[in-house]
């Protein structure tokens, strides 16, 4: 029985930053259902400002530090109420790592979805997104949505760009996907990169460097798009009911620059992703990948995983 990919359960982080308000506004277009529950999260460093000396400076300190956080989630959470009024939000502090208390939330609640906002494309932003968000986002073992505030006039359709490739990762966004609630008019575009293929010249770099013949490299070409078709075919054949506007294309190129551009000039309101379950060196090569995507993508950016249940059953 395929595995259902609807979203119930929802973690927001918020620091009380405009970025963090703005990936709560950016949830009405997530095609979440009507009905559901969300907790809004706000994270205290533990570092005091001076060393408590008793008891009870202890309490007093843990509790004033916790005091703005409680207001930051207690805002954001009234912003989710009156966007999604059917659900049931609950608001959350704690005192810790930011990205480490989230995480250790996520463990213990087992959210389908957690949203972060994102500070920019900046380089202070991408400092921070590295701090936290990458950190999340690499070890979450739920989807996680990268929200951006979106430009956009309101009775504009949604576009929503999804990366696909080979792996199975892909059958994962597939399922997210038909699972979301969109409208009719929500424009879909599937796309696929094949990647770079490129030969040495020896009139460059010497009689001794292999060649590859030029008609070589152009069946490469066309078997990876004959591939990369038939890979979106497949996928859009075990979801013929998906009601919204699909397009499809496949590229040559590199994953992130393909999905970055296209994003760009479109424009994408939001980029869905699939990650593979890694670890070690393999999990921090291919999270730099949604990393690069992430830090530098005009729009909202959702890494989609596979669930516990479907994990579990391999």
């Amino acid at each position: 029985m395929p595995t259902d990919y609807t979203v119930r359960k929802v973690l927001i982080a918020t620091d009380g930053s405009p970025a963090s308000f703005a990936a709560i506004s950016d949830l009405v277009h997530a095609g979440l259902p009507s009905e559901g529950e969300a907790v809004v999260l706000s994270v205290a460093d533990r570092v005091p400002l001076f060393p408590p000396r008793t008891p009870e400076e202890i309490l007093y300190l843990e509790d004033a530090r916790l005091a703005v956080p409680r207001h930051w989630a207690r805002s954001a959470a009234d912003i989710l109420r009156r966007r999604f009024p059917h659900w049931v939000v609950r608001e959350e502090t704690r005192a810790g790592a930011p990205a480490r208390e989230i995480l250790n939330f996520a463990d213990e609640w087992s959210p389908d979805l957690i949203v972060l906002g994102s500070h920019g494309r900046s380089t202070l932003g991408r400092l921070f997104f590295g701090s936290v968000s990458r950190k999340v986002m690499l070890e979450a073992k739920s989807a996680v949505r990268i929200g951006r505030r979106l430009e956009r006039p309101d009775d504009a359709p949604l576009r929503i760009l999804v990366g696909l490739d080979e792996t199975p990762a892909s059958e994962v966004v597939m399922a997210a996907l038909a699972a979301r609630h969109f409208s009719p008019d929500t424009q879909v575009k599937l796309t696929t990169a094949t990647g770079v293929f490129e030969y040495f010249s020896s009139d460059i770099l010497g009689s001794s460097v292999a060649v590859v013949p030029s008609n070589t490299v152009d069946e490469l070409r066309r078997a990876a798009a004959e591939t990369a078709t038939a890979v979106q075919e497949k996928l859009l054949a075990a979801y013929p009911d998906l009601k919204v506007e699909l397009s499809r294309e496949v590229i040559e190129g590199d994953p992130k620059g393909v999905l970055l551009d296209i994003a760009e000039k479109w424009p994408a309101d939001a980029i869905l992703l699939g990650t593979r379950d890694l670890s070690g060196a393999e999990r921090f090569f291919i999270g730099s990948v949604s990393s690069a995507i992430v830090a530098h993508a005009p729009c909202t950016v959702e890494i989609i995983r596979r669930r516990a249940t479907e994990a579990s059953a391999d």
